[in-house]
């Protein structure tokens, strides 16, 4: 027979160890909690820390853009100045700076293709007006002052592109017409070139060396009553033009030679 105090001390220490092992349960829990909130915590703190890094991180490349963008705006303003002045080693020197720091500017592209053009630096010219068609493939401007570098070049098929290119996107500028038939006459493409003149003509009537442009023209093709007409609308409005007076002179004695025997 077991005895009642030996049956009392096992319950009890069954009862002390489950309580031992409840109290372990309850601080392991504990411990749980208090780790996985510290730890929440930390991630909190890391991402607080990243956010503020990222945010340095941009104001630093806004503060350098920032910068930059105000350089730019400096050397353009110089090169403005010195262009005024028609100083181009200046000009150019102070837009190739800005386009070191904004290599799609395209006021310092423009402004130096126009800085080669004065400088007659032909091949240069060509090159930045290939690189704004590129950038402004609609900008009828880019074609016609790249059709003037190719003219200049000695390259008159593809200035002849260049000019028809740039007078299909805008058909409103007689000078574009001159130029177009200038290079015609280049080619030895009369008909063309007398064709463009007249375009120019029609859009500006009272522009004497457009109209030059197609007398002559007439004359060398040995349309001398084309000519003379054109010679004479020039004398309505400058009458006093001795050059242009010569020449109707010459063409009406050459209407009345006398037709001498062989």
């Amino acid at each position: 027979m077991i005895q009642p105090y030996l049956i009392l001390a096992a319950s009890t220490g069954l009862a002390g160890l489950l309580y031992r092992r409840y109290q372990q349960v309850i601080h392991d829990t504990k411990h749980q909690r208090e780790f996985e909130r510290e730890k929440r915590r930390i991630a909190k703190e890391s991402r607080g820390q990243n956010e503020l890094r990222a945010r340095l991180t941009l104001e630093e490349q806004s503060s350098k853009i920032q910068d930059s963008l105000a350089k730019v705006s400096m050397f353009l303003r110089k090169a403005d100045m010195y262009y005024a002045r028609e100083d181009w080693n200046e000009t150019e020197k102070y837009l190739v700076q800005a386009l070191a720091l904004d290599e799609h500017n395209i006021k310092a592209y423009r402004l130096l293709g126009l800085t080669y053009l004065q400088q007659g630096e032909w091949k240069k010219a060509e090159l930045i007006y290939q690189q704004l068609i590129e950038m402004e493939p609609t900008e009828a401007s880019h074609y016609g002052n790249l059709g003037l570098a190719l003219y200049y070049s000695e390259k008159y098929e593809t200035a002849r592109e260049a000019y028809e290119a740039a007078i299909t996107r805008d058909s409103k500028k007689p000078s574009r017409y001159i130029s177009l038939g200038q290079v015609c006459l280049r080619l030895g493409d009369h008909t063309a070139a007398i064709k463009s003149f007249q375009h120019a003509v029609q859009l500006d009537k009272r522009n004497i060396e457009y109209l030059l442009a197609l007398a002559e023209a007439l004359e060398e093709t040995g349309d001398s009553d084309a000519a003379l007409k054109t010679y004479e609308k020039i004398l309505d409005i400058s009458p006093y033009n001795e050059a242009v007076r010569d020449r109707v002179f010459v063409i009406k004695n050459a209407k009345h030679q006398p037709d001498n025997p062989a």
